[in-house]
């Protein structure tokens, strides 16, 4: 019996493609300064290069949508946070506005699932006292909405610093699930000297933790820090 081998692929293509579209989408907010690595620890986390896609479509006047066909997985951006305090303020009502709008909503596909805070370890002598006022008024009130927020500290070279920091904002007793220091690609300095990347498989864990049970087959299909994990939820 003939074997068409197009027809398999096709059949095989349409299957994983019906599997994408049973998967729930999961809504991640990142919020960060221009320049702390937003984009980069988008595109090692996850398939599909989402943040080489453009700037995203606006959906606020300070929030934009990032979103890729067949990837199961929006990214709201924020990429005026760091122009002027009124500028700031506005940010975070429409953050507020944006939990609203899921808590609303009766779909789990409209909803935020996720926060990510981040802060460059490198570019930053200490945690800033206006991102933590403002970092206390988010999470207080988060506290209705209850989204898990993770403080994800970018670039997190050298590791020493990037503890100091991280026990800082812990000694803050925010509502936060966890400060997180990642660098997300090799650093090399010099050529004399490669800082290893570290920090996203644990992301990626704690995260699983964190989410509802009906988005987890939607994360470890988008995650591609974590095999091990991607493997085991297969």
């Amino acid at each position: 019996m003939e074997i068409k081998t197009e027809t398999i692929v096709k059949q095989c293509l349409e299957t994983i493609q019906e599997k994408i579209n049973d998967l729930n989408t999961l809504n991640i907010l990142v919020i960060g300064k221009s320049g702390v690595g937003k984009s980069t620890l988008i595109n090692t986390m996850f398939r599909g290069e989402l943040a080489k896609t453009g700037l995203g479509r606006p959906i606020t006047q300070e929030i934009r949508k990032i979103e890729k066909k067949d990837v199961p997985l929006v990214i709201y951006d924020t990429p005026g946070f760091e122009l002027s305090s009124s500028q700031q303020k506005q940010v975070k009502e429409e953050i507020i506005e944006l939990l609203e709008q899921g808590a609303r909503s009766k779909d789990i596909n409209d909803a935020i699932h996720c926060i990510w805070y981040c802060i460059n370890v490198g570019a930053n002598r200490t945690f800033d006292e206006t991102e933590l006022q403002w970092l206390r008024t988010l999470t207080s009130e988060n506290q209705k909405f209850k989204v898990p927020i993770f403080i994800v500290l970018t670039q997190a070279i050298p590791k020493k610093k990037a503890q100091e920091m991280k026990h800082l904002i812990e000694k803050e007793n925010l509502d936060i699930v966890k400060v997180v220091p990642i660098l997300a690609k090799d650093m090399e300095f010099d050529d004399e000297y490669t800082a290893k990347a570290y920090g996203l498989d644990h992301l990626v864990d704690l995260m699983s933790e964190a989410l509802p049970q009906e988005l987890e087959k939607a994360f470890q299909n988008v995650q591609i820090a974590n095999l091990e994990a991607k493997k085991k939820e297969c």
